[in-house]
């Protein structure tokens, strides 16, 4: 039997006659249990904010791209596609052309990024659930058609309906044409048809073109060139080991990136903020848990008499500061659990109901996500930070209020 869980316990537990060692402990308690909640609360809306940016961004940053290590293009056939897209994990490829080229609609205009991408890519990208007009096509029974930004449409005022087709002109620079004096015989030009428009984010919505991989090597005259090759993984799939295998197939001439990798500063951002955010409200537990001290203090001087006796009987003074190290342990380990039962229990109230919303935004409420791994880091920190502070002044408490008369 654990004598001194024993005796912590009852403690905790039961009825005494000073009202003020009951107060104390309970705001121990309910302060352990607020800092607990705060942490999963916001450590869970920060992974819902990071998930919703890497959506956002996801659908034009494919999990893997290969691009050439020096220039801008490579030719397709000195890259083994066959044998990457035969990789374990790697769901689709597409061969990606993109550059920059002028948009005109009518008298209005606009700078715009042409990707040009093979059919696939609108599956990979899953692009068919973010259209914001028309349909998610690049190739039509009259020939090519293009995609556009939401905001890119709604600047040229280009329309997705054939009956009222305003012809949209794509003018691309001619690649080793002289650029001291530019004029229209610099250009290569095409009159498109808008096929449709779609949404992802303020960034992408204003600035990209979706076009058929013929129609961009034929603007930009690229011949069996190309930009880079991405890859969509299977869901689950490890990106880093993917990587990896991607490297030793493609050779020192390629270089290999993740998307996260790509996004590097932005991962590394929402990372360090999370971390921070983290640290601070440990600050804040460990200060809130030198109400453990107190409570630890009134308990000694209540108990003075009862651990007298037990010294008595023979119990080492080892004995009484394990005693309460066990009873300020009990009441850092009953604020965190219902600390952490009610941070979850916010975070699935605002999965379920959407309580607290956001206005003018792409979704409609704060996103949240629990991850089991803060979980047992914000555990772990709080019985940490309670052990400190039950543990430290333990020894001259106990000298000072038990030893003596």
């Amino acid at each position: 039997m654990n004598l001194p869980l024993l005796f912590a316990r009852r403690y905790l537990l039961a009825k005494r006659g000073r009202n003020a060692v009951n107060i104390i402990t309970i705001i121990s308690i309910v302060v352990v249990a607020v800092v607990t909640a705060a942490m999963v609360v916001v450590l869970s809306t920060l992974n819902g904010i990071s998930h919703l940016v890497d959506t956002l961004y996801s659908p034009f940053d494919q999990d893997i791209t290969i691009s050439a290590v020096e220039g801008k293009t490579f030719f397709r056939d000195s890259l083994e596609r066959n044998a990457l897209e035969a990789l374990p994990g790697v769901a689709q490829a597409s061969w990606v052309i993109e550059e920059n080229v002028l948009l005109r609609s009518g008298d209005r205009q606009a700078v715009a990024t042409m990707k040009g991408v093979e059919p696939q890519y609108i599956a990979m990208s899953g692009l068919a659930d973010r259209m914001y007009a028309g349909e998610p096509e690049l190739e039509s029974k009259n020939g090519p058609v293009v995609l556009l930004g939401a905001a890119l449409k709604d600047e040229l005022q280009a329309t997705a309906d054939e009956r009222f087709m305003r012809p949209l002109e794509v003018a691309a620079l001619i690649r080793g044409g002289k650029q001291g004096a530019l004029g229209r015989a610099s250009f290569e030009q095409r009159d498109v048809v808008v096929a449709g428009a779609f949404t992802i984010n303020l960034e992408f919505d204003s600035k990209y073109m979706l076009v058929s991989l013929p129609l961009a090597t034929e603007l930009l005259h690229y011949g069996n060139e190309v930009n880079a090759l991405e890859l969509r993984a299977m869901p689950g799939t490890d990106l880093d080991k993917l990587a990896d295998a991607v490297r030793k197939i493609a050779g020192p001439a390629f270089q290999v990136k993740t998307r996260y990798q790509k996004n590097a500063l932005m991962y590394r951002t929402n990372e360090t903020e999370k971390w921070f955010t983290f640290l601070v409200l440990a600050f804040i537990g460990l200060i809130g848990a030198f109400n453990i001290i107190a409570s630890l203090t009134l308990m000694m001087i209540e108990k003075r008499q009862d651990m007298r006796t037990l010294s008595g009987m023979g119990a080492t003074e080892g004995f009484v500061r394990q005693v309460f190290f066990t009873e300020g342990l009990l009441i850092v380990l009953t604020g965190t659990v219902a600390g952490l039962l009610a941070g979850l229990g916010l975070c699935l109230l605002q999965q379920w109901t959407g309580l607290v919303a956001l206005q003018d935004s792409v979704v409609e409420s704060y996103p949240v996500e629990v991850m089991w791994t803060d979980l047992l880091m914000i555990f772990a920190a709080m019985i940490t930070i309670g052990g400190l502070a039950a543990w430290v002044p333990l020894r001259s408490l106990s000298r000072r209020y038990l030893a003596g008369g």
